[in-house]
């Protein structure tokens, strides 16, 4: 019966898919393009994933369905929309193909580029797989990475509380609550795969007694695991050597995998105590010796946020809650989404109590998840951070909890939960999509800037939302006329002030100004026919309602 399920799941995915246009979304994003049919493939791909699980349970089926379901979830951007999303993206794909150029970073260019394990690997599968540069390797990113959180998180499920339905469940709960996006191409979505094999072997092999045991274990004489010693030694070198490779790829990471083993250390749990000094000393050697470029002269820019928690919280919350009232309605969706899986990740916790164990180890290292946020504001995105490392303990124990449940409940339950909650993820992965997601005629406005521009000239944007920055990184500069300035309501002066040579003009910096700011639809092009009326810029190209202005000879 799961089996049929499943294919009729994935039948009406089939048939009811559809390629989008970005340019006709709007500030719900991706949701209204979808058609009803696909909507409905979701609650059939979840009743064939809790039918087989409360029935056979065979694990091929089980793994079968699960990765249809991370196709669905993830998979849906890259396969209808014409180009890679997200403006970073494309500008990750540049400093690789720079590595790839001329294998070295461009120093004292980007902060990122003191971190640049991530952009020399991203490089080498470029060379490696014959292509002509790195953006080719962006659209399916989120499949993989998130494919392989997804098996991360059930292979720590399964080193806690055992193969059975509840690590299956946990498996879900991630796939069906990881919002965050923060799986494209990225040091960051590539960190957090190593980061949660780093735990799932830790768990597996280093951890005694099991972070369920009601007692508390002694912190200075942990009891060792009832494995061969061979089994640890192995287990604590491949621990290191992802820390190592951990350390040059990003700023957070490595310290958010050391907090972590701090807290089992401090549970009594851990075997080797030692190890979360070197996780730790392996990234602050890199940031002392490597990063120098970095932390030279901005020393108290870095430490001036620490502590500052008031920060973190005005720029990953505060300053998030603007615009329109389709990009509330996604917002307060995220938040729902987050306080669902803490809720059930509570419920849980007394599951747990219930049955015996008091321990507190899960739910400590999901709180200890939050850490970062006193330490660091990280551009206003350190909350979401918060909650993604955080989010394997929440669906563990989320897991536990619906595990609990009698079987005809668990089925009710568990089926409208996750149904619910992969719709709402679908939903506000997507809700960004008018202003992040371009189309080939944008693509083809930056090639022709690219072609046109020489050495040392600029080329912009009005607001940060075109896919700049992929190629001639270094060559040319490559600005948004925001930055430093306030655009609306004035976007000319901003433009003007930036001293663009090139100015590239788009609908999803359209989309952005009218979700953000209230601007009247069509901003962008107005702008445009001002500017060549003033006789500042000429258009150059125009495609599909992407243009190129070039600035006139003489006018600055």
């Amino acid at each position: 019966m799961a089996v049929r399920a499943d294919r009729r799941g994935g039948a009406v995915l089939a048939f009811g898919f559809r390629e989008i246009d970005p340019t006709t979304l709007g500030s719900l994003g991706l949701l209204l393009a979808l058609s009803p049919l696909l909507l409905v493939a979701y609650p059939l791909l979840v009743a064939a994933f809790v039918i087989e699980l409360t029935r056979n349970r065979r694990t091929a089926v089980l793994t079968t369905i699960t990765v249809v379901a991370v196709l669905a979830v993830y998979g849906l951007q890259p396969a209808a929309e014409p180009v890679a999303r997200l403006p970073v993206a494309w500008l990750h794909s540049g400093f690789a193909n720079y590595i790839g150029a001329h294998g070295d970073v461009l120093h004292n260019f980007d902060t990122r580029f003191s971190w640049p394990g991530f952009f020399a690997l991203l490089a080498f599968l470029t060379e490696a797989s014959g292509l002509h540069d790195t953006s080719a390797l962006l659209n399916w990113a989120p499949v993989v990475l998130s494919g392989l959180a997804v098996l991360g998180v059930r292979a720590i499920a399964v080193a806690i509380v055992g193969p059975g339905q509840a690590s299956w469940i946990a498996a879900w709960i991630f796939l069906v609550a990881n919002w965050t996006e923060q799986d494209y191409a990225s040091p960051q979505g590539t960190t957090y795969i190593l980061l949660l094999a780093a735990l799932a072997i830790t768990f597996q092999h280093l951890v005694s007694p099991s972070p369920l045991a009601p007692r508390r274990a002694d912190v200075w004489r942990p009891p060792a695991p009832t494995n061969s010693v061979g089994d640890r030694l192995r287990a604590e070198g491949l621990v290191v050597l992802m820390a190592m490779a951990l350390a040059p790829t990003h700023q957070l990471t490595p310290y958010m995998l050391g907090g972590l083993l701090i807290v089992l250390v401090l549970w009594g749990r851990l075997w080797p105590r030692w190890l979360p000094v070197v996780v730790l000393a392996l990234a602050v050697g890199w940031f002392v010796l490597a990063a120098r470029e970095f932390w030279i002269g901005q020393l108290s820019v870095i430490t001036g946020s620490l502590g500052d928690l008031s920060s973190s919280v005005n720029q990953g919350i505060g300053q998030r809650f603007v615009g329109n009232a389709g990009r509330q309605a996604i917002l307060l969706t995220r938040v729902g989404i987050m306080g669902a899986a803490a809720a059930l990740a509570g419920c849980g916790v007394l599951v747990l109590r219930r049955s015996g164990s008091k321990s507190l180890l899960l739910p400590a290292l999901a709180l200890a998840s939050f850490e970062l946020a006193v330490l660091q504001p990280y551009g206003g995105e350190i909350f979401i951070r918060c909650y993604l490392f955080a989010l394997p303990f929440f669906a563990t124990l989320g897991g536990i909890a619906l595990n609990a449940l009698s079987e005809r409940v668990f089925r009710a339950i568990t089926g409208i939960a996750l149904a619910v909650a992969m719709l709402a993820t679908v939903t506000v992965r997507g809700g960004n999509d008018s202003y992040v997601a371009f189309t080939k005629a944008d693509m083809d406005v930056v090639q022709r800037a690219y072609d046109l521009a020489r050495d040392g000239q600029s080329i912009g944007t009005v607001v940060s939302y075109a896919p700049l920055e992929w190629q001639r990184v270094g060559d040319v500069r490559q600005v948004s006329a925001e930055d430093g300035c306030v655009v609306f309501p004035n976007p000319e002066s901003c433009v003007l002030k930036a001293n663009l040579d090139y100015l590239v003009i788009n609908h999803a910096q359209d989309a952005y100004g009218t979700v953000y700011f209230g601007a009247p639809p069509g901003w962008t092009a107005k702008l445009a026919d001002q500017l060549i009326a003033d006789g500042r810029y000429d258009r150059v190209f125009a495609e599909d309602g992407s243009q190129l202005l070039a600035r006139k000879e003489g006018t600055r």
